[in-house]
C-alpha cells in the first residue's frame, strides 16, 4: 500500500486562542499510511495574532497565507480545494484539538480502503463546560451525539462536521462551495452524495471543542445550523435533502427523554433557546452569509 499524502488546512479568523494547540495537536499525529506534506493555515482577515503565531512554528511543513480583507470561509475553502496537490485533504476548524496522535491516520482510512469513499467525518466532542448555557447546549450534543452511529449506521448528514473533515482529491476538486454557503459541512456531504461518492463517519477520529457560554453565542451559532436545511433546498433536491436530514422518530425520542431526565433544568433552558432559534432561522435564513458572526467564547478550550 503505498504512502498517501495529506494536506491539513484551515480557514481562520481571529484563531489566537486555540491556534497553537491545534498545530502542537497536528504535529504530533503518527504518520502511519500517509504522509503529512502540508498544513495550510489562510488567516481570512484575522485582526489578531494568528498568522503570527502558526509562524513560530519550526516546522516546514506549515504555509501561512495571511489576507488582510475579510471574503468569508466558502471563498478560502474554494482556494483551498483549487490549489490541494495531496491525495487527500484533511479540513477543519482552527477551534478543536486532536485528541490522540492517530486522528488523521483514522479519518483517512475509509477513503485508503474504498475508492468509492469521497469524503469521511470524524467525532467532535464537547470538552467539559463551564457555564450554565454551556451545560444546556452540552446536554443537547448528548442528545444528538447518538444519531451519528444510529441513523443509517453513521454515514448521514449529522456526522459530517465541520470541525474535522476528511476527501479525496479527486471529489473535493470539483467541489465549489457558493459565496452564500452557511453549512460548509453540509453542502460538501450533499455534493458528495450527488457526485456518486459514499460518505464515511469515522468515531475514532476524535476532536475536542468547547460549545458556546453564553446565550447570545448559542443564538448566533444555532439559528445558522437551523437554517442549513433550508440552504441546502437551493442547492439539492428537496426530497434528498428532506430524507437525509429526517430522524426516526423512536430514536429521536429515547435519546430526548434520556437527557431531559437526567438534566430537565437544562434541557428545558435549552429547548427554549433551540425553538427560538429555529423560529428565528425561518426570517432569516435569507440574509445569512459565509461572513457569519463568530462565536468568540468557543475559542478557548483550556
Amino acid at each position: 500500500m503505498k504512502n498517501f499524502s495529506v494536506t491539513v488546512a484551515i480557514s481562520a479568523l481571529n484563531e489566537a486562542h486555540n491556534i497553537t494547540a491545534f498545530l502542537r495537536s497536528v504535529l504530533l499525529q503518527k504518520e502511519e499510511g500517509f504522509v503529512l506534506e502540508k498544513i495550510l493555515i489562510i488567516s481570512d482577515g484575522s485582526t489578531d495574532q494568528t498568522a503570527k503565531l502558526a509562524r513560530n512554528f519550526n516546522s516546514d511543513k506549515i504555509e501561512v497565507r495571511e489576507y488582510g480583507e475579510r471574503m468569508g470561509k466558502s471563498s478560502r475553502l474554494n482556494e483551498i480545494y483549487k490549489d490541494l496537490q495531496s491525495d487527500i485533504l484533511v479540513q477543519s476548524d482552527a477551534d478543536v484539538v486532536l485528541e490522540h496522535p492517530l486522528v488523521i491516520r483514522d479519518i483517512i482510512l475509509p477513503i485508503i480502503l474504498d475508492q468509492k469513499a469521497g469524503m469521511c467525518g470524524g467525532h467532535p466532542r464537547p470538552v467539559p463546560a463551564k457555564t450554565f448555557t454551556e451545560k444546556a447546549v452540552n446536554c443537547t450534543f448528548a442528545a444528538y451525539e447518538p444519531f451519528r452511529s444510529l441513523v443509517r449506521g453513521g454515514d448521514n448528514v449529522f456526522s459530517a462536521d465541520g470541525r474535522l473533515l476528511a476527501f479525496r482529491r479527486e471529489f473535493i476538486k470539483q467541489v465549489y462551495v457558493p459565496e452564500d454557503m452557511i453549512a460548509n459541512d453540509a453542502f460538501a456531504y450533499f455534493s458528495c452524495l450527488d457526485k456518486g461518492f459514499a460518505y464515511r463517519y469515522v468515531k475514532t477520529a476524535v476532536v475536542l471543542f468547547r460549545s458556546p457560554q453564553t446565550f447570545a453565542e448559542q443564538v448566533k451559532q444555532n439559528t445558522r445550523f437551523e437554517a442549513a436545511p433550508a440552504r441546502m433546498n437551493k442547492y439539492f433536491p428537496a426530497e434528498l435533502v428532506k430524507r437525509e436530514y429526517h430522524i426516526p422518530f423512536n430514536i429521536f425520542l429515547k435519546n430526548a427523554l434520556k437527557q431531559i431526565v437526567r438534566h430537565p433544568i437544562l434541557c428545558g433552558y435549552i429547548f427554549l433557546i433551540n425553538a427560538y432559534c429555529r423560529f428565528r432561522a425561518f426570517f432569516m435564513e435569507k440574509r445569512l452569509t459565509a461572513k457569519w458572526q463568530m462565536a468568540h467564547t468557543t475559542k478557548h478550550l483550556d
